[in-house]
C-alpha cells in the first residue's frame, strides 16, 4: 500500500470513530391546564415522536414517578402530586436527542413561569457498525504499514 493512500484512509477511520458531534436542538413547549402538557420538537419543527419520558418526584430523584412515550406529535401530559412539593425533573429522550425540564411544584400546583429547561442532550456518540468498521480499518492500516516498514528495514 503506498504511503499516499495511508493518510486518507487513516483520516477516514478517525472521522468514523466515536467522537462527539453536535446535532440539531430539541425544544419543549408546555401548557398548563388540569395537567402539564408538554410538546417536544426538533429545531426544524419535526415532532420528537416516540421519545421516552421519565418524570422524577422531588422525594425520590433516582426512581421515576411515572414514565411514558411522546405521541406522534411529540406530546406527553402528566399531573404532578401537589403533596410532593419541590422541583420535579422531566427527561425526554430519543436516540441521543432530548430535553430536561425542572418543574417546580408547590401546594398550589405547577407554576409555569418557573419551569426551566436544562442543557439539551443533543450530543451524539457514534456506535454500532461505524465504530467496528473504523476500528477494523485503523488496525488493518496499522498492520500493513508496520509490515511494510519491517520489510524495508531488512
Amino acid at each position: 500500500m503506498k504511503a499516499k493512500f495511508v493518510a486518507p484512509l487513516m483520516m477516514l477511520g478517525l472521522l468514523a470513530t466515536g467522537g462527539r458531534a453536535l446535532a440539531h436542538g430539541v425544544q419543549t413547549d408546555y401548557l398548563l391546564s388540569n395537567q402539564l402538557q408538554l410538546q417536544s420538537t426538533f429545531s426544524n419543527g419535526q415532532p420528537l415522536k416516540g421519545a421516552k419520558v421519565s418524570v422524577y418526584a422531588p422525594n425520590n430523584p433516582s426512581q421515576p414517578w411515572t414514565q411514558g412515550v411522546t405521541d406522534a406529535q411529540g406530546r406527553f401530559a402528566f399531573e404532578p402530586d401537589r403533596a410532593l412539593v419541590g422541583d420535579w425533573e422531566v427527561t425526554i429522550l430519543q436516540q441521543g436527542h432530548g430535553d430536561i425540564l425542572t418543574v417546580p411544584v408547590d401546594a398550589a400546583g405547577v407554576n409555569p413561569e418557573l419551569i426551566s429547561s436544562g442543557e439539551g442532550t443533543d450530543i451524539h456518540y457514534a456506535s454500532g457498525p461505524a465504530i467496528w468498521l473504523s476500528s477494523t480499518l485503523l488496525v488493518f492500516v496499522g498492520v500493513v504499514t508496520g509490515l511494510r516498514r519491517q520489510r524495508r528495514a531488512r
